[in-house]
């Protein structure tokens, strides 16, 4: 038996609370599962059994401490299907045989990383 029963979500701070939900409901078109306004909560269901949530502040550090790291089937496609709604990439990368990576950020900073796996 584990001492924790399963992953729920990761959170990220965000100082403009609705131009966040309106970034992750819209812009990268999570599903709204979960919204709190008293307490400038929301959570977005990402994948069965993983959940990104964003919370209110008054500010947030201006150095991220984290990634949140989405698996996509192809990173090309996910770039061109991003960059059509205006989102920029950067710091794209491969590692040989393993892996290719790139970043984009929500619009408080928080890095989002997406991954392709290259290991068959």
């Amino acid at each position: 038996m584990s001492w924790y029963k399963q992953f729920d979500l990761v959170w990220v701070p965000v100082v403009d609370y609705e131009r966040a939900k309106y970034f992750y409901q819209e812009d990268l078109e999570f599903d709204l599962v979960m919204e709190d306004q008293d307490s400038n909560w929301a959570e977005f269901q990402i994948s069965p059994g993983a959940k990104i949530a964003i919370h209110g502040v008054k500010a947030t550090n201006a150095n991220p401490i984290g990634a949140i790291v989405l698996e996509v089937e192809d990173l090309d496609k996910s770039e061109l299907w991003l960059r059509g709604k205006g989102i920029k990439i950067f710091d794209k990368k491969e590692i040989p045989g393993l892996v290719k990576l790139a970043s984009l950020t929500d619009p408080d900073g928080n890095v989002i990383q997406l991954s392709q796996s290259l290991v068959e």
